[in-house]
């Protein structure tokens, strides 16, 4: 089985169009099931779960590249998934049990660097009444890179969503900061409030009409009042004054 096992490490960055660059660059020509397998990878759909594009490889490999495939993976902190597609009841359901010379394996190990979850395992192939050749040594290693490329990119689409969305966050909530204090400068102008009590003025008129803090804030920079965004105007303001206010002198 020397020259049969592929390397540990995988280079994630192989693109689907390395299985016919293969092929171009060998002596001898895919066959029809080699062909047939092609095209099933090339519609194969990609996960940020290993566990979900491995599982749709194996079944992609049978019949068209192997009489059986097995794919072993796990990550290190959950159970070992395991998944196995004979072709047929004739064909040996386990690895193990097949003959040494007709099984190929191909170990892989992928290191995250998105902040997902390392893996690591390997595809067991293996055929009928036949050993399998260098060829097929080197087109299951494709095949192993293939797939571990459709998982980093679904990864890498993943961590940009997310940075979108933290980007978007921020810049929100820097325009909301700034329409607040805008309209809390407003309050305390027109009403003589600290700021504290300006803003509580805000977020009890928000309260009142249903409306964000962000939005409410807005609508009194451009309005500059908050007339017409609470139900009792001016209670909202005094209550925030001294018990004393507006009492005539003894």
């Amino acid at each position: 089985m020397a020259g049969r096992v592929a390397p540990g490490d995988v280079d994630p960055s192989l693109a689907p169009g390395d299985l016919d660059a293969f092929f171009r660059h060998r002596d001898d020509v895919p066959h029809v099931p080699a062909v047939r397998l092609i095209s099933t990878l090339s519609l194969l759909r990609g996960s940020d779960d290993p566990v979900v594009t491995f599982a749709r490889l194996s079944r992609a490999c049978v019949p068209e590249f192997a009489d059986a495939c097995q794919v072993e993976l796990s990550n290190g902190r959950h159970p070992p998934f395991r998944i196995r597609h004979p072709a047929s009841d004739r064909v040996s359901a386990d690895p193990q049990l097949a003959e040494p010379d007709q099984v190929l394996l191909t170990p892989f190990r992928v290191v995250s660097r998105v902040g997902y979850l390392s893996y690591a395992g390997v595809v067991s192939h293996w055929w009928d009444g036949r050993a399998p050749s260098e060829t097929d040594a080197v087109l299951a290693d494709l095949i192993v890179k293939h797939s571990v490329a459709l998982v980093e990119q679904e990864r890498l689409l993943a961590a940009v969503g997310r940075a979108e969305e933290r980007a978007a966050s921020l810049a929100l909530e820097s325009i909301s900061g700034r329409a607040i204090s805008l309209a809390t400068g407003v309050l305390m102008h027109q009403r003589d409030l600290s700021p504290d009590e300006a803003e509580e003025a805000l977020r009890q008129a928000a309260a009142v009409t249903g409306t964000t803090l962000c939005v409410l804030a807005a609508k009194v920079v451009q309005s500059r009042t908050l007339a017409g965004h609470q139900r009792e105007p001016a209670t909202v303001s005094e209550i925030h004054r001294p018990a004393t206010a507006g009492r005539p002198p003894r």
